[in-house]
């Protein structure tokens, strides 16, 4: 088993700087220093703070986990953490993964197949929580200066992890709630409430097993207020620059856009449906509904895994995809408890009518390089190398 000395840094701009030290003070364990900003009265930016944080790494750490101030952990982070750090020594882990995020999307898929890590594919890291090998921490160090310096740090992180051919894995469930609401840079006005995809139950564990990313991974933008789906590229570990659009993609693999609105106006001629309408209008319904039929089409594991009709253990993952998707075009709805409760209808109506269109697709469709390729897709990748830490065990 190999020997894992952890070290932590909490990340805070000095006006956060109570937020910070009472996060450091949850967590004796981990004993993390406090850093602030060390140009207080600067610019707002991210990546001067994280490369101090960084660099706060002890000579004798073997991972070194950076805490933004606005991470909430959930108990048991320390034992929970270590556990997955034995397990996956060399990996960049993330704690936390956004629930309108493509990656957000890798988690529910990874929750649903009995993963306990996902892959990110953003052109983000989310660094709200972010653990490091101490090399691949060292090295970001003397990375974050050739960058420019107005550069959000978890597109940095991004960029150069990508440069070293190796992706960031996320915990599923994620061991780390993000507040959210409140941003010194202005990432709440702009993208809304951020919240995690699946946050840890007390007591809940992180499966051993990483789920990697198929070719596709669909999200509802939150830019448009669409589906859409995000182009992974498996050999060189990295998103491609352009989106695909779920409506394109479905019928490419045989779900006939006709079938899809006709499934969703059934639902929608429901006592739930109706309400729901009513609060988003059917071109939100049809957006989420078409994402949620897509994440169970495009599921990268066999489709023989899924019941005939989303049970609990697939709704809590699915849960969070309706309010993740609307957060900047409907957060009032979003944040209702009653619509909430009809988002995740839904959402579950969705994803069963995408697990029937599998059984009911042409053949001739299937064959197509877009249609799942099953587990083997997945996990029988290319033998590990030191630099793409391909390691599935």
């Amino acid at each position: 088993m190999p020997d894992i000395h952890l070290s932590c840094a909490v990340m805070a701009h000095p006006k956060r700087s109570r937020a910070a030290y009472h996060l450091a003070a949850s967590l004796p364990g981990l004993a993390p220093q406090v850093v602030l900003d060390p140009e207080e009265n600067g610019p707002p930016a991210t990546l001067r703070t994280a490369r101090a944080a960084w660099s706060a790494m002890p000579p004798n750490a073997t991972h070194h986990l950076v805490l933004q101030d606005d991470a909430q952990p959930v108990a048991g982070l320390t034992d929970t953490l270590h556990e997955v750090l034995v397990a996956h020594t060399d990996l960049p882990i993330a704690l936390f993964c956004e629930w309108g995020s493509g990656t957000g999307s890798m988690a529910r898929w990874a929750a649903m197949g009995g993963f306990g890590l996902a892959e990110c594919v953003d052109s983000f890291i989310p660094t709200v929580g972010l653990v490091l090998p101490a090399e691949t921490a060292s090295a970001l160090v003397e990375a974050i200066d050739t960058f420019d310096p107005s550069e959000p740090d978890d597109e940095m992180i991004a960029r150069f992890l990508e440069s070293r051919g190796q992706s960031a894995f996320v915990t599923v469930p994620n061991l780390v709630e993000h507040d959210g609401d409140i941003s010194l840079v202005g990432n709440d006005h702009a993208m809304g409430s951020r919240r995690s995809a699946l946050l840890a139950r007390p007591a809940e564990s992180v499966a051993k097993e990483i789920l990697y990313a198929p070719r596709l991974v669909p999200f509802l933008s939150w830019q448009r207020a669409r589906a859409a789906g995000i182009r992974w590229n498996i050999a060189k570990h990295r998103h491609e620059g352009h989106q695909a659009l779920m409506r394109t993609e479905l019928e490419r693999v045989g779900v006939a856009h006709a079938s899809l609105c006709e499934s969703l106006d059934r639902w929608a001629d429901t006592a739930i449906g109706r309400s729901l309408e009513g609060a988003l209008g059917y071109g939100l319904l049809h957006e989420l509904w078409t994402v949620a039929a897509a994440l169970a089409v495009f599921a990268p594991f066999p489709h023989n895994d899924f019941p005939s009709r989303p049970a609990s253990h697939w709704a809590r993952p699915l849960a969070t995809l309706g309010p993740g998707g609307l957060r900047t075009v409907a957060a009032e709805v979003a944040q209702d408890p009653r619509l909430n409760q009809a988002l995740g209808d839904l959402v579950g109506a969705g994803f069963a009518f995408g697990v029937s269109s599998i059984a009911t697709a042409p053949d001739d469709s299937k064959s197509s390089p877009s249609w799942p390729a099953g587990m083997a897709n997945t996990l029988c990748r290319e033998a590990p190398t030191k630099r793409g830490h391909r390691n599935s065990s």
